[in-house]
């Protein structure tokens, strides 16, 4: 019986063991060390680009960001719930004429809209970003082209699919695989939540714990290819709302590179 519970336990172990080394990135990479490519800075300058969104790149780092995540000229990629579309505008800029970003927002964001239009098909039309797709779907259902996307990314985003939009994140994140490349990148940036806080600070104070969210998206067949600290912020208490004006913009964020295998 000794021998039993003793393997009992050992296997337990293991299976822990295994379980937290799959959380870990390959490599961790340092903000510092983010080199950004001449067309991504080129692209941040663009007369397109609000100034609004251009003084809030100093605390969203977006160079840095989508150089971490390699995004390219000619790139296929969107960003769900995209909103009025600070980053699918960032996006646009990199992939140029001959990329594609889509846009998606859904039906909880399109009944805010006093005009029936959706945030990104007015800045489409604002900032003629012909490259822009507006596209209208849900979480679980973006309607991305199968098998053709380079990246896809959920920047701040993912806490809400997991709290008050109550998202079917297998459905979503099968969507999300079923859409990339081999080899095609699932980007994640989130609000860092309290160890231990688990699932009880996904309304009150907009936050997450990394290693759920890491969880989640392993289990859809994505590995986990890389980490940076670019958007640490440990000043961060952590136990107050993200929107908590000292601290909006300012939070610490974990940025997360997954990988649908080749």
């Amino acid at each position: 019986m000794n021998k039993l519970l003793t393997v009992a336990t050992a296997v337990a172990f293991a299976l822990f063991t295994f379980s937290a080394n799959a959380q870990l990135a390959d490599k961790i990479v340092s903000g510092g060390d983010i080199v950004v490519p001449a067309y991504i800075s080129n692209a941040l300058k663009s007369d397109q680009r609000p100034d609004e969104e251009k003084a809030r790149d100093a605390n969203r780092q977006p160079g840095k960001v989508m150089a971490f995540f390699d995004v390219k000229p000619g790139d296929k990629t969107a960003e769900l719930l995209t909103f009025g579309g600070y980053y699918a505008g960032v996006l646009s800029g990199i992939v140029g004429e001959t990329g594609v970003v889509y846009g998606q927002n859904n039906d909880w964001i399109m009944k805010r809209q006093d005009d029936g239009k959706s945030p990104i098909e007015k800045r489409i039309a604002e900032q003629g970003l012909t490259n822009v797709v507006d596209l209208v779907s849900e979480l679980e259902k973006p309607n991305l082209p199968k098998g053709e996307m380079d990246s896809v990314f959920i920047v701040l985003i993912y806490h809400d699919a997991m709290g008050g939009f109550n998202t079917d994140r297998t459905a979503m994140n099968k969507a999300v695989f079923d859409s990339l490349k081999p080899g095609g990148i699932y980007g994640i940036i989130d609000h860092h939540a309290a160890p231990g806080m688990g699932l009880l600070d996904l309304t009150k104070n907009h936050r997450t714990e990394r290693h759920l969210v890491v969880e989640e998206i392993m289990q859809a067949g994505f590995e986990l290819a890389g980490e940076t600290d670019v958007l640490e912020n440990l000043d961060d208490p952590l136990n107050v709302s993200v929107f908590a004006p000292p601290l909006r913009g300012k939070t610490h964020r974990f940025v997360l590179k997954f990988r649908k295998p080749s």
